[in-house]
């Protein structure tokens, strides 16, 4: 129940199928451009290998999704790592500038894309305005989850979560996007 919840906030947000299919791509996009500036700071090395405050960063947000959700932490683990892999090769493998313009240009089209759904087909403000923490480190955790509802899995979660915005007045109903 305490997932359910939680992606109750992140739902209220997040309920117009096209704003939904933004974030699908936009966080992800985010995350990966994160980690690859996270990568370049190496911490201290383990056996030869180093580890950087991106790994860090990474495991960090990993245990607490796994406080919330065992499955979509799991599937979390396989999409934080093949990020967290593609930005450390990466980072190895490009210049500082050209890993900054990366960067930027992640985060402008990631932002940029999110705040478009928001505004346009949501027709409400983002919930980084009023939950900083659930939009930045949560929201990958929600975006998986919003994909296996949308696949028709764990539909009993999903049912959780509507009712609870149904309760505090927040379920929200849109037209089909092609209507």
């Amino acid at each position: 129940m305490r997932f359910a919840k939680q992606m109750a906030f992140y739902s209220a947000y997040h309920q117009e199928k096209r704003n939904i299919l933004i974030h699908v791509i936009g966080v992800p996009t985010i995350t990966f451009s994160l980690l690859l500036v996270l990568s370049w700071v190496k911490v201290f090395e383990f056996q030869g290998m180093p580890i950087t405050v991106a790994m860090i960063f990474t495991a960090a947000v990993l245990l607490y999704y796994f406080t919330l959700d065992f499955v979509f932490a799991l599937t979390s683990t396989l999409l934080f790592g093949s990020l967290l892999a593609a930005a450390h090769y990466l980072s190895l493998h490009v210049d500082t500038t050209t890993g900054w313009i990366i960067f930027a240009s992640a985060q402008i089209l990631g932002w940029g894309t999110q705040f478009y759904g928001h505004f346009v087909f949501e027709k409400d403000r983002p919930a980084l305005f009023d939950n900083l923490f659930q939009a930045l480190i949560s929201a990958p955790l929600f975006v998986v989850a919003d994909v296996y509802f949308e696949l028709g899995f764990r539909k009993h979660l999903e049912e959780q979560v509507k009712q609870i915005l149904s309760e505090q007045g927040k379920l929200k109903s849109f037209e089909p996007a092609n209507a």
